[in-house]
């Protein structure tokens, strides 16, 4: 079989004109590959680049944090400093008021030296201040930069309350005192003749006969009366009994107190009439019973 030889021009083509699909055939005339045709473009418009997204740091907001967390930590520094610091602690208590109290005894129960200022507990020094026997009352108050301020009220003694041998101080309310400041030299004493049987109740004095005599020497009953007491008894079944240098009086307690002394000051100005008629003494002048003015 003749050999064929290959066309030089059998790939040629004039220009404009279009481009053949073709075969390259191999040995055998078997082909070895498929040329697409060529392919077709559009003019379409570019898209533009898009600009690399930028990262926004929000510097004003860190900024008002940061400020925040400095200035909360400056707080909690100073207070720390305020607390622990000698600037404001308590280096001197001044205590007015105290006669019987030594001032140096109650600064030592106050127990405040050295404490800070914005840390004092001020009722418990005047819950230990008050435990003295010698105190009726208590303040304690802050004196800035560096004090306390104690001012205490001592127990006054009115008179006195006399049970047998056994004398003691009372105050104005009839309580009983164990330390106090002196009573008047012309101070009363109630003289109380209680037996044994009646003082195993537990009863030391009787508020209302210390307030019946306190009202009595206030309004100087017996004074406007010309009379002088010399004694003032009191009875637990009989109540008090002023003796005078003329008829003594018997008031019992202080109920009708006005009425009683209205009576008394009546009957004392009626005897003296009858004294000078020539008519005879009464010895007690019983205004316990109302009305009933019973003349012994």
């Amino acid at each position: 079989m003749p050999r064929s030889w290959p066309n030089p021009f059998a790939n040629l083509r004039l220009p404009g004109r279009r481009q053949r699909r073709y075969q390259v055939r191999g040995v055998g005339n078997r082909p070895l590959a498929t040329r697409a045709p060529q392919r077709q473009y559009g003019v379409v418009r570019a898209e533009r680049p898009k600009p690399p997204r930028e990262v926004n740091v929000p510097w004003r907001a860190l900024a008002y944090a940061f400020g925040g967390v400095m200035a909360v930590c400056s707080v909690l520094y100073g207070a720390a400093w305020l607390v622990t610091g000698d600037t404001f602690r308590v280096h001197h208590i001044d205590v007015t008021g105290a006669q019987v109290v030594g001032a140096r005894q109650v600064a030592a129960v106050s127990d405040l030296g050295g404490d800070s200022m914005l840390t004092l507990d001020l009722d418990a020094a005047e819950e230990a201040i008050a435990l003295l026997p010698a105190v009726k009352s208590v303040t304690v108050e802050r004196a800035w930069p560096q004090g306390v301020t104690v001012t205490i009220e001592e127990h006054q003694a009115w008179g006195f309350w006399q049970t047998g041998d056994r004398v003691q101080a009372i105050d104005r309310d009839g309580n009983v005192l164990r330390a106090f400041r002196p009573a008047a030299k012309d101070a009363p004493t109630i003289i109380d003749l209680a037996s044994p049987a009646d003082l195993e109740g537990g009863e030391v004095t009787d508020p209302d006969t210390v307030a019946l005599v306190a009202r009595l020497i206030e309004d100087k009953v017996f004074a406007k009366a010309g009379l002088t007491p010399t004694a003032w008894v009191f009875q637990r079944d009989r109540g008090l009994t002023v003796s005078l240098d003329g008829p003594d009086a018997v008031f019992g307690d202080s109920s009708n107190y006005e009425f009683k002394v209205e009576a008394f000051e009546q009957v004392v100005r009626q005897l003296s009439e009858r004294e000078a008629a020539g008519s005879p003494q009464v010895a007690e002048v019983d205004l316990r019973f109302g009305r009933n003015v019973v003349l012994r």
